[in-house]
């Protein structure tokens, strides 16, 4: 059963990948979704939400990703919330992509809990 969510999560990954590849790519901008979908938020989501909107617009990808993840493995997600993460998680995939050097181990693994987490709820 582990074995299914680390499977997707490297098919998606693919998927990124290949969509990063083409040329007409278009770049994803994920925090106005993710500023609109955590406003009524509890305040220390909203900042966190906060970090990770300030990180993605100074193209800090690790910095981001640190502050994201608590916010999809601990907490239940709404629609729009579970919407505005994936399109952040595609920013995030998109730049890694462009810049493979950034991949580190802690940054496949905390991708790994977040997309696990996004597919079978948070954890207490």
């Amino acid at each position: 059963m582990k074995r299914f969510p680390l499977l997707s999560f490297l098919v998606v990954a693919a998927l990124a990948l290949c969509l990063v590849s083409c040329k007409n790519e278009t770049k994803v901008d994920a925090t106005q979704p993710l500023q609109q979908s955590f406003e009524t938020a509890a305040p220390e989501i909203k900042e966190a939400i906060a970090t990770v909107n300030a990180s993605l617009k100074a193209k800090d990808y690790v910095a981001a990703t640190k502050a994201l993840a608590p916010v999809v493995t601990q907490h239940a997600l709404t629609d729009p919330q579970r919407q505005a993460v994936g399109v952040a998680l595609q920013e995030i995939s998109q730049a890694l992509a462009a810049n493979p050097a950034l991949d580190s181990k802690e940054m496949y693994q905390l991708r790994a809990k977040m997309f696990q987490a996004f597919h079978s709820g948070p954890r207490s």
